[in-house]
């Protein structure tokens, strides 16, 4: 790993800041635009970029689930039912991630990310 400078610290804030802002609008919480920030830019090994990211991804989706829910624009109902769901597969997933290669979880995420992109490409 290389190190940390107070440039690239900057560098890595300034990032997060940016990918937060644009998950928070788009829906993504961030974590799909930290975790290549922090692989291919700064060259983090990609299990610490997922633990950032996931870090990251609780902070912004509470910041914008306030906002959302204030401004009277979530259904309670169906989120609190997928809070579920989702804590069941973030669990799951964090627990795999410990015996899968790297080189497996670049493919997975770039399968997602592809994924992500279709519903933005098919409009």
């Amino acid at each position: 790993m290389a190190h940390l400078s107070l440039v690239i610290l900057l560098l890595i804030f300034g990032g997060a800041i940016l990918a937060g802002i644009i998950g928070s609008l788009v829906g993504l919480g961030g974590g799909i635009l930290l975790v290549p920030m922090l692989t291919l830019a700064f060259g983090l090994p990609i299990h610490y970029a997922i633990g950032t990211s996931i870090v990251a991804v609780i902070a912004t989706s509470s910041g914008s689930a306030a906002a959302y829910v204030r401004d009277r624009l979530t259904n309670m109902r169906v989120g609190l039912f997928l809070e579920v769901a989702t804590t069941i597969g973030a669990v799951s997933g964090a627990f795999l991630t410990g015996f899968l290669v790297p080189q497996l979880l670049f493919v997975i995420f770039g399968i997602v990310l592809l994924i992500s992109v279709i519903p933005w490409y098919s409009k």
